[in-house]
């Protein structure tokens, strides 16, 4: 298995609703993918002040699997026109096994 981790902190120029609007993009892509064990994510609970805004958990079968979700041209898209632009931070891990 390969998991996938990221959260993202959004600038002041995030419109409201787009939290929502990402996820539904992420979500529906995922279910397109060959090799993907689970996928979530979502704007965080609100629970813990400091945390980061939304993040992406997904788990593959493996790192290859991985690789291509991140570099399809799909996955590019998305991250060009809901991330980028209202993205203050990013931060992300790779598990192994």
């Amino acid at each position: 298995m390969f998991t996938h981790i990221v959260t993202f902190t959004w600038n002041d120029e995030v419109p409201r609703g787009h939290a929502a609007a990402a996820r539904e993009q992420l979500m529906a892509y995922a279910s397109t993918l060959e090799g993907c064990l689970s996928y979530t994510c979502g704007p965080d609970a609100g629970i813990n002040d400091g945390n980061a805004d939304f993040a992406v958990v997904a788990v593959f079968e493996d790192e290859a699997s991985w690789h291509a979700y991140d570099t399809a041209d799909e996955h590019n898209r998305i991250r060009a026109e809901l991330f980028r632009p209202y993205v203050t931070l990013r931060s992300a891990v790779q598990i192994r096994g």
